[in-house]
């Protein structure tokens, strides 16, 4: 009976609400059924109820990478969640990593760490966990902290940790499985346009090399914040798009474009992305170094 849950998908019926990251506002709420499969031996990915969430099984205990939206009074979040953790293993979380601080990242932290998880993090995503007013009640803040690089050894597995620049925002970490070939890179690739959280360090151009610096890494399959797991050759095809924006947003400013101007300035049409109004001013903000 184990074997078969463990190769099938996994739906629970508990739903939660999946609020999104964004800075200065969400994409809005819609009840996710959260659902789990198994992407290779070992290790799971559960979706809905927030961003994506990775397991990895090992004969200690569960390292989870991301824990969704925080629970509410009508969604919770982290029944559904746990549903899907024990129907993957009756084994206990020991490690949780978190890919940035937002709150569809880090919403049941604190529940996990009640249950005897530990949380490992990038110093300066503790940081922004307690100064964010989307996360400062948030509990289950990393008490183990690291500011560019950590390995963790645990039940037989390696898992890599690394922070390779500010994208989306500047505490964004890359949790790599390295035996797997696997790589959690969070919202630094996304099905429409970039969300860079400008009040929390995050840079459009330390997009790019951020993404240079995760190609370096020898992985097959990239999981995104939210979305389907994805080949490396499509975290390429999202660095081509972010070089695009940035090599027109400076031609545009040499050609005259004004603040004002600028977004109409640059071709995105054959990127697939909208124009947002937020993205360009910040854009050339830092291509103008203002």
């Amino acid at each position: 009976m184990r074997k078969f849950l463990l190769s099938i998908a996994l739906v629970t019926t508990l739903t939660g609400i999946a609020v999104a990251q964004q800075a200065g506002g969400g994409r809005g709420t819609a009840p996710e059924t959260q659902m789990t499969r198994q992407l290779k031996p070992g290790f799971f990915l559960i979706t809905g109820g927030g961003a994506n969430t990775a397991v990895r099984v090992t004969p200690d205990g569960l390292i989870v990478v991301d824990t969704k939206n925080p629970s509410t009074e009508t969604n919770n979040i982290f029944a559904a969640l746990n549903t899907q953790l024990k129907m993957i293993s009756p084994l206990p979380v020991k490690y949780i990593l978190n890919t940035h601080h937002h709150p569809d990242h880090t919403g049941n932290n604190g529940a996990l760490v009640d249950l005897g998880a530990k949380v490992v993090g990038l110093e300066a995503l503790k940081a922004n966990m307690a100064a964010d007013p989307r996360t400062a009640q948030i509990t289950g803040r990393p008490t183990e902290t690291f500011a560019k690089d950590y390995v963790l050894k645990f039940g037989g597995v390696q898992v890599d940790a690394h922070h390779l620049g500010n994208a989306h925002t500047n505490d964004d970490t890359v949790v790599y499985f390295p035996d797997l070939k696997i790589a959690m890179i969070s919202d630094t690739v996304t099905d429409t346009n970039p969300v860079v959280d400008w009040a929390n360090g995050g840079s459009v151009l330390g997009w790019k090399a951020s993404l240079e610096a995760i190609l370096k890494l020898d992985f097959e399959t990239a999981i995104p914040g939210r979305g389907e797991p994805r080949p490396k050759a499509d975290v390429a095809a999202f660095k081509t798009k972010i070089d695009s924006v940035i090599d027109r947003g400076n031609a545009a400013i040499k050609a005259g474009a004004t603040k004002d101007t600028f977004m109409t300035q640059v071709k995105i049409d054959d990127l697939g992305w909208m124009e947002q109004k937020a993205f360009f001013d910040g854009l050339y903000d830092e291509l103008t170094k203002r």
